[in-house]
């Protein structure tokens, strides 16, 4: 009858089309006979192209009959895929269409990877022309693959499910919590326009709580990154080590506008390390150190911190992945 009023302004072609046998299947099936290499490549050749054709025709509809009162994109794809995203982005340019966004999605358990796909994100745009188009990751989420796989996470085996929800590597644990710290740290500086993690959810195992309103680790990751951004709102420089994909340090530091309050957000993930030490320039020698710690045995928790001519020192309750969040006020 009349319909809703929702005033949704980004819409989104399809969702995860590379995935095979997923969300775009081809008529007569997705998969080759086993072992059949060249046959299976044949197949995920016809299945993208035929998606990139709707992809071009939907995107260039919608574009023509709303305009600019809408923004159109996708794909969601299951990664940032590179040469998928050459050949969409190059058929719209060849159709003479602009997507207002490009979308993946991000599940790893290395919280660097996340800024190498940004960046990628980002010069294939540019390259084809799209320099206003937009770079969305609409799902991300930590996901240790190095001991278990996406079978394992859905599985009723009691051992396989202890697994993934059981110990400071588990989907949810303080190993996943410092990834979210890690990779949100790296978003406020790059070139990324939205992020959506998956899923915030008051229950459920991709939530923040269990079904008996347990709250899981990473609840308590995401509320120290928001007392972060209450009291400090300006982003100040730091330095971090490339990682190469060794186990990380990484660092936020913020300020608040009248420059009395500043903060530093300091994540250890997997560095197996007794201690974090950072060299800390631009507070005060006799400025007020407050410090809490986020790790597999605290939550948020108050932490002695040794300041002593601009070193920061952080003793470690274990060897785990841990996040310090140090205030300091003159």
């Amino acid at each position: 009858a009349e319909g809703f009023r929702w005033n949704i302004r980004y819409w989104e072609i399809w969702n995860e089309p590379d995935g095979t046998i997923n969300m775009w299947c081809l008529p007569e099936g997705d998969l080759a006979e086993k072992g059949d290499r060249a046959g299976q490549a044949r197949l995920d050749e016809k299945r993208r192209a035929l998606f990139i054709r709707f992809y071009v025709k939907v995107l260039k509809r919608l574009k023509d009959e709303f305009g600019d009162t809408i923004k159109v994109g996708g794909p969601a794809m299951c990664w940032m895929d590179r040469k998928y995203f050459r050949a969409l982005l190059g058929a719209c340019r060849e159709a003479g269409v602009a997507p207002d966004f490009i979308s993946w999605h991000h599940y790893a358990e290395d919280p660097m990877v996340i800024a190498d796909a940004i960046r990628t994100g980002r010069a294939l745009c540019d390259e084809f022309g799209f320099t206003k188009c937009e770079l969305v990751i609409n799902e991300w989420h930590y996901f240790s693959f190095s001991d278990y796989d996406w079978g394992d996470l859905r599985s009723p085996d009691p051992v396989k499910m202890r697994t993934c929800w059981e110990g400071p590597r588990a989907h949810n644990g303080i190993d996943s919590s410092c990834f979210n710290l890690a990779v949100l740290s790296q978003m406020q500086t790059s070139v990324l326009d939205q992020a959506f993690y998956y899923g915030c959810r008051n229950s459920g195992n991709w939530g923040y709580k269990d079904e008996f309103q347990r709250k899981f680790k990473v609840y308590y990751g995401l509320k120290m990154f928001g007392d972060l951004l209450k009291v400090s709102d300006v982003l100040c420089a730091t330095t971090v080590p490339p990682a190469n994909g060794a186990p990380v340090t990484t660092a936020l530091a913020t300020k608040s506008r009248d420059g009395r309050r500043k903060s530093l957000l300091i994540v250890d993930y997997r560095t197996r390390a007794s201690a974090v030490c950072v060299k800390v320039a631009g507070a005060g020698a006799r400025a007020k150190v407050r410090a809490v710690v986020h790790d597999g045995r605290h939550d948020v928790e108050p932490i002695e911190a040794s300041f002593v001519g601009g070193q920061l020192m952080l003793k470690k309750s274990d060897q785990e992945s841990a996040a310090f969040l140090v205030s300091f006020e003159d």
